[in-house]
């Protein structure tokens, strides 16, 4: 409990002062802005979340289960028990924080955010004593004259703040060794990873080429025509009749387009192999000839998009296809009740769910590694590539395999919620290992 006078704030049973809403949301804003939290999506939310509810007085709702449901997408029916997402991803969250205070611009921050062990309720406080605080009405009293004090009192006793200089050292020069060791590790997340990082040869990303139909020369001029003046030339909806338009107003453009999702699984896995100094080409998969695929460990991005995917594909349990009624599919070619997974999707292409596909071949036809995550739309492919490139949200799905998947090939079926165009956290749906 805290009472506060103007911007300073005094926690009423110890007398301690205590940082404002104000104060600790100028914090909150800078750390998540860091170098340290810079490269997480995740751990930025998990902070975020944690401190914004906790400073509107929700600290109490700051479970296990919410967080789960909130931060990491999970169902609100699913079972939780056995989920280790939420305490992975505090720990991670614990990590960052501890490197970021480790920075310069961590060391000169004013308010130090932590996250204690056992909890998910933050705590909030001041670095050093404010300066308001600084002015004390103790009254001192005057020290005795240096021909008074006994031999004893004469010589200084420097060994208790030596004791707590040589604490402070070590346990600095502990935060920096967590920090300059890089990345997050996570051993499965690891496994996964380590024939691309023990080889030096690049990694070749091949990402999917949408196909794209775009309006004529004369369509978009009689369109122009249409529509009233606009302050400056962007492209705007055609608003042409059925009758103003034929067949050879919509012109296909292929090998010129990458969708959205494949963009950022291809960035964020790409990232993940850089902070591991792993290099990597990115290419459109249309311009990849097989025997580039046989010389290099492989990622492929995207699902009926992709070239290679569907050629490579044909062998795998789990395939991409098309319904009879021409709709996009996860198929279960073993299944003998026919099983497959689908997506409800609107005309502009927007879906409240999306299923995706993950796929490790240590041998794959190519000769050598190969990966390939890819959706249904494009919502599935971005979150399978965020999964890829982190280590608390991959390892725990990786650890639910039989023992063994390490040296096997995997594929992997996730469900995402889409919520805003933007997919949350997949869920594991079904696996093979072979």
């Amino acid at each position: 409990m805290s009472k506060t006078t103007g911007s300073l704030a005094e926690d009423v049973s110890s007398g301690t002062p205590v940082p404002s809403k104000e104060e600790v949301q100028r914090q909150l804003l800078a750390t998540l802005a860091s170098p340290s939290f810079h490269g997480s999506k995740r751990c930025q939310q998990f902070l975020e979340y944690v401190c914004t509810r906790s400073q509107a007085g929700d600290a109490g709702a700051l479970k296990e289960r919410n967080v789960a449901i909130e931060v990491f997408g999970r169902r609100p029916d699913s079972g939780l028990g056995e989920d280790t997402i939420v305490r992975v991803g505090a720990r991670e969250v614990r990590k960052r924080l501890a490197q970021y205070y480790a920075s310069a611009e961590g060391a000169a921050a004013p308010i130090v955010i932590e996250l204690p062990l056992g909890s998910y309720v933050p705590e909030f406080r001041f670095s050093a004593p404010p300066k308001a605080m600084a002015l004390s009405t103790t009254v001192l009293e005057p020290l005795p004259a240096a021909d008074t004090l006994t031999p004893a009192a004469a010589v200084p006793r420097r060994w208790p703040y030596a004791a707590a200089a040589l604490i402070a050292v070590v346990a600095g020069s502990y935060v920096l060794m967590q920090w300059n060791r890089g990345p997050a590790r996570d051993s499965a997340f690891e496994t996964f990873w380590a024939p691309v990082l023990q080889t030096n040869t690049p990694m070749l990303i091949g990402v999917g080429h949408p196909l794209v139909y775009l309006p004529s020369h004369r369509a978009s001029l009689l369109n122009e025509q249409r529509l009233p003046p606009t302050p400056y030339p962007t492209q705007r909806p055609l608003s042409l009749g059925p009758k103003e338009m034929d067949g050879s107003d919509i012109i296909a453009v292929e090998n010129q387009f990458v969708g959205f999702g494949d963009m950022v699984a291809g960035n964020d896995v790409s990232q993940m192999l850089a902070r591991r100094g792993h290099s990597v080409r990115l290419l459109l998969a249309s311009s990849i000839p097989f025997a580039d695929l046989r010389h290099s460990p492989t990622y492929l991005i995207g699902s009926l998009s992709n070239r290679w995917t569907n050629e490579l594909g044909q062998s795998w349990r789990f395939q991409f296809g098309w319904t009879a009624e021409h709709l996009p599919v996860i198929r279960d070619s073993q299944s003998k009740d026919h099983r497959q997974w689908s997506v409800p999707a609107k005309a502009d292409g927007s879906t409240p769910e999306d299923y995706c596909l993950i796929v490790r071949i240590p041998h794959s036809q190519t000769g050598g590694l190969l990966i390939v995550s890819a959706g249904i739309k494009q919502f599935g492919t971005e979150a399978a590539g965020r999964l890829l490139a982190e280590p608390g949200e991959l390892g725990p799905i990786l650890n639910k395999l039989p023992a063994g998947w390490e040296n096997k090939s995997i594929q992997l079926v996730l469900h995402a919620k889409v919520i805003g165009n933007t997919p949350a956290q997949p869920e594991l749906v079904a696996s093979h290992v072979w």
